[in-house]
């Protein structure tokens, strides 16, 4: 059996509703669900205000590099 393919999920966060959200970095999960558990569990290093996850394919670039 094969193992569920995950994807790629990006971690923001932020102290404080004033402030803009900080990029914490990746975590690869299964879906929504477990990319919240993932990121709590390796990011909650501070007491964030907000933190949440986007999953890399919907980050549309603005800017990339070529």
């Amino acid at each position: 059996m094969a193992a569920p393919r995950t994807e790629p999920w990006e971690v923001y966060a932020r102290h404080d509703r004033e402030e803009r959200a900080h990029y914490l970095g990746t975590v690869h999960a299964v879906g929504p669900r477990d990319a919240k558990v993932f990121a709590y569990m390796m990011y909650d290093e501070r007491r964030w205000q907000e933190m949440f996850v986007v999953p890399r394919a919907a980050v549309i670039p603005v800017v990339a590099p070529e």
